[in-house]
């Protein structure tokens, strides 16, 4: 298993990284047989080769692997001074690894035959890379969906107006009905996160009504009477 970290944009859009892994490799001194190169590992004396070795207790036998061996059936006289005798060795690779758009955080993705060498001759096991995504200074993730803050001045909520919101795919005007209350979400359909089996998300623009720290005195008076009109 691996990790690799990916910003919030190269999410929604995919993206190509290189992933760097420590592996166990066959040793590239003995290719894998732990013997020094010019010799061979020989049968073990011990087991003849069985990889076990039994004791016998009257009518009963008991089987175990061979001490001498390892139950390998086969010993190293002269171990490879790479790897000493191990037949592996660590080393780095690195992998280039596609992520598909709308991937989501901590997302595992599963790369085939990457893994470390199998033993005694199997096939490798596979590579598992988690994602980590960033996050957005402008969105937060709902499932497929995004949520974006919209600021509206208090007279274009209660009044109604067009607001320019931002997408991934550039700044769109959203209208804003009359009346509309702070925290209010407001649908942009298709505007999201892409999903998996095609299609996106959508956009939820969440209204938040912003209050002037300090008004004019011409406001001040009409918030007064609207005020008194208001009882």
């Amino acid at each position: 298993e691996a990790h690799t970290p990916l910003s919030f944009d190269d999410a929604l859009a995919g993206a190509g990284v290189r992933v760097p892994v420590e592996l166990e490799t066959a040793c590239r001194t003995c290719g894998g047989t732990g013997a020094e190169p010019g010799t061979a590992p020989t049968v073990c004396p011990q087991c003849g080769g069985r990889g076990v070795t039994s004791d016998s207790h009257g009518l009963f036998a008991l089987s175990q692997p061979c001490p001498r061996c390892r139950g390998n059936g086969t010993v190293v006289e002269h171990p490879c001074k790479t790897c000493r005798g191990s037949g592996h060795e660590r080393t780095t690779k690195n992998f280039n690894v596609k992520i598909r758009p709308g991937i989501k955080d901590r997302a595992r993705i599963r790369v085939a035959g990457k893994g470390e060498a199998g033993r005694n001759g199997g096939p490798p096991g596979d590579l598992y890379v988690v994602v980590h995504v960033d996050p957005s200074p402008i969105y937060t993730r709902r499932g497929d969906d995004l949520v974006v803050d919209v600021p509206v001045g208090y007279a274009d909520a209660a009044l109604g107006a067009s607001v320019d919101v931002p997408t991934p795919e550039g700044p769109i005007s959203l209208k804003v009905p009359a009346g509309s209350q702070p925290g209010k979400l407001l649908k942009i359909k298709g505007r999201g996160a892409p999903k998996p089996k095609g299609g996106k998300g959508d956009l939820l623009a969440r209204l938040k009504v912003t209050v002037p720290g300090k008004v004019s005195k011409r406001e001040r008076e009409l918030l007064e009477e609207l005020r008194k009109v208001g009882g």
